[in-house]
């Protein structure tokens, strides 16, 4: 279990990394955090403390649709936005670099999908708690009898949707949506398999076990 707890942690570090360089590149963020980003520029918050705001919904909504005030392993998810948030601060406060030069944007775009990728199969593959967004997809897939995919997807599109309508309302333009919104929503998921099928089956043969 320690092994399992250390190994979920560090995901969570790689996640959040990726989420911080992504934001940092200057040329959009991720679905999942266009909307604690867009109201950075909104409301006296820091992106990390909007991201737990942002995910104590998602956990709300999971609560609404099991039609429970208490389910431990919802609610197992208040202290994952927590850490979440406090480590995106962190790391953001760490990186610092020149977001306006194609040399810096291009490589932390890069990182940011790598990162997210390994940490999400650092949080999976341990079996823990689930990411709050992660949450609310899975459960709205097995309440509506829908495939994950396309349910992510609609959930992608509507969390970039909504982050874009505060946007103009709010600020008279769209921010947080680019390009890297476009490479995180179809590259994150592409590296999550790759990393799966190639690291992890590496590790199966080499008999080094994560668990």
């Amino acid at each position: 279990m320690i092994k399992r707890v250390s190994i979920y942690l560090t995901g969570m570090v790689f996640v959040s990394l990726g989420i911080v360089l992504c934001a940092k590149c200057g040329l959009g963020v991720s679905p999942v955090s266009s909307l604690p980003y867009v109201f950075e520029a909104v409301v006296p918050l820091t992106f990390g403390q909007l991201t737990i705001i942002y995910h104590l919904i998602n956990i709300a909504i999971q609560l609404f649709l099991l039609k429970e005030l208490y389910n431990i392993k919802v609610l197992l998810q208040i202290p994952v936005a927590l850490i979440f948030g406090w480590l995106i601060d962190l790391i953001k406060s760490m990186i610092i670099f020149d977001s306006t030069k194609l040399l810096y944007q291009i490589p932390a775009l890069i990182l940011s999908v790598l990162f997210t990728a390994l940490g999400m199969v650092c949080m999976v593959e341990m079996e823990l708690v689930q990411n709050p967004p992660d949450g609310v997809v899975k459960l709205i897939s097995e309440k509506g009898k829908a495939e994950l995919g396309k349910v992510k997807v609609l959930y992608d599109v509507a969390s970039a949707g909504s982050a874009a309508l505060v946007g103009i309302v709010c600020l008279g333009e769209v921010r947080g949506i680019g390009i890297a919104t476009l490479v995180s929503a179809v590259f994150v998921g592409r590296m999550v398999t790759f990393i799966k099928r190639s690291i992890v089956k590496l590790m199966k043969k080499k008999s080094i076990h994560l668990l």
